[in-house]
C-alpha cells in the first residue's frame, strides 16, 4: 500500500514537471518570435506615421523632412523671449523688430496688425513701441512656452495668461522695472524694453530658460516659382485699407531676401535698417471683430487651415495646425512632412484667407 502510494506521487510529479517544461518552452518560444518581430524592419509607411505622431507631440526639433537640415547657429540669448510690438501708424518706425528670429502679424482691431515677436539669436538693445496683449497671441505664447513681454491688453487675455500660467512679463502689473518711456512719442505707443532687460527680469523672476521649437533649417528648398518676386497681402481693402507687401531683392541678405514694404512704402526699423525675411509663411484663419470695449478681434489660431510657404521665389501648399493653447503651431507641406525654413528672418503672416494673397506685378 505504501509502495503504490509512493507510486502515485512519484507520477504526479513526473506529469507536473513535464507541464511546467512545456509551459516554459513555449513561454521562451514566444518571446523569441517577439524579439524577431522587433528586430524586424519597419514598413516604410509605419516608420514615416511613427515619425509624424513624434512631431505632433513634441513640436518641430525632433521632425525628419525630405528637406535636407542643417544645424542652426549659436544664440545670443540664453532663452528665446517673444514681445508684442505695435504696428499703427503713430508707432512706426518700430525699433528692434529687424533683430527678431520670428515675427507673427495677426489683425488686432480696425483693420490695424500687431507683431509678436520672438528675439533669441540676436540681441536687441532697443525694442518697441511694446503693445498690449490679445488672447490669440497668448495661445501662441503657449504653445512655445516661452517667456511673453507686453503692456496690459484685452480682458480675457489678461485671464488667459493667468489661467494657461504664462510666464508673463507685463508692464502694467510685475514686470514695470525692465520697461522705459520715449518721451518723444505719447502714449500708447511710447512704452520700450530691450533684450538685456528682458532677460534679467526672466532670471528675477525664475523662469526656466528654453529654446524655442521653430520648424527646422534647411538650404534647399520645393516649390512652385513665384512670378516676379513679388507677394500682397490684403488686410484690409479700399479707401484706408492696409497692405503688406514683400518685394525680392538680390542684394538682402545670404543670397537675396524679401525687403518689406507697408502701402507701397518700404518699411524700415527707426534706425533704418530695412525690414527683411528670408522665410515667409501665410495662415489662413478668418477673423471678425467682437463687440467689446474697445472692439477686439476673434482669430482662430487654435484650429487648422491652409498655408503657404515663400522662400527662395519658389512657392509651397501646405496647412497650418495648432491642436490646443498648449501644443506648438505646426506649418505643414500637403504630405503632412514640416515645412522647413531658411536661415535669416521668418515672418508668419496671418490672413482671413488666402484670396488675400496676390502674387506679382
Amino acid at each position: 500500500m505504501v509502495k503504490a502510494l509512493k507510486a502515485i506521487i512519484a507520477l504526479v510529479a513526473t506529469i507536473s514537471l513535464l507541464l511546467y517544461a512545456s509551459a516554459c518552452g513555449a513561454g521562451a518560444e514566444k518571446k523569441a518570435e517577439e524579439s524577431v518581430v522587433a528586430a524586424a524592419p519597419k514598413p516604410q509607411a509605419q516608420a514615416q506615421a511613427e515619425a509624424q505622431e513624434k512631431v505632433f507631440r513634441k513640436g518641430y526639433r525632433e521632425a525628419t523632412i525630405p528637406e535636407k537640415i542643417i544645424p542652426e547657429v549659436k544664440a545670443d540669448l540664453p532663452t528665446g523671449v517673444l514681445v508684442m510690438i505695435d504696428n499703427y501708424f503713430k508707432g512706426r518706425p518700430q525699433s528692434g523688430i529687424d533683430k527678431a528670429d520670428v515675427v507673427f502679424e495677426i489683425i488686432a482691431e480696425g483693420g490695424i496688425t500687431r507683431y509678436m515677436a520672438l528675439f533669441y539669436s540676436q540681441a536687441a538693445p532697443v525694442i518697441g513701441p511694446v503693445r498690449s496683449a490679445r488672447y490669440y497671441f497668448v495661445q501662441l505664447a503657449k504653445g512655445m512656452d516661452l517667456p511673453y513681454a507686453h503692456v496690459g491688453g484685452s480682458d480675457d487675455s489678461l485671464t488667459m495668461i493667468g489661467n494657461l500660467r504664462i510666464k508673463d512679463l507685463n508692464e502694467m502689473s510685475n514686470a514695470a522695472p525692465y520697461f522705459w518711456q520715449d518721451a518723444k512719442r505719447i502714449r500708447p505707443h511710447s512704452t520700450y524694453t530691450s533684450t538685456d532687460n528682458l532677460v534679467e527680469a526672466i532670471t528675477n523672476k525664475k523662469y526656466a530658460y528654453k529654446k524655442p521649437d521653430l520648424p527646422p533649417i534647411a538650404e534647399e528648398f520645393t516649390g512652385s516659382a513665384l512670378a516676379d518676386g513679388k507677394l500682397t497681402l490684403t488686410y484690409v481693402s479700399g479707401k484706408g485699407g492696409y497692405k503688406a507687401q514683400w518685394v525680392w531683392d538680390e542684394s538682402l541678405g545670404d543670397g537675396g531676401g524679401y525687403q518689406r514694404y507697408i502701402n507701397d512704402e518700404i518699411q524700415r526699423t527707426a534706425d533704418g535698417a530695412p525690414l527683411v525675411a528670408d522665410t515667409i509663411f501665410i495662415l489662413a484663419a478668418q477673423s471678425k471683430p467682437r463687440n467689446t470695449d474697445p472692439v477686439t478681434s476673434e482669430v482662430p489660431i487654435v484650429g487648422s487651415g491652409e498655408a503657404l510657404r515663400v522662400v527662395d521665389n519658389k512657392i509651397t501648399k501646405g496647412k497650418w495646425k495648432k491642436e490646443s493653447a498648449e501644443r506648438p503651431l505646426l506649418i505643414n507641406d500637403a504630405a503632412d512632412w514640416p515645412m522647413a525654413r531658411k536661415e535669416g528672418k521668418t515672418w508668419i503672416q496671418v490672413v482671413d484667407s488666402l484670396e488675400n494673397v496676390s502674387f506679382g506685378k
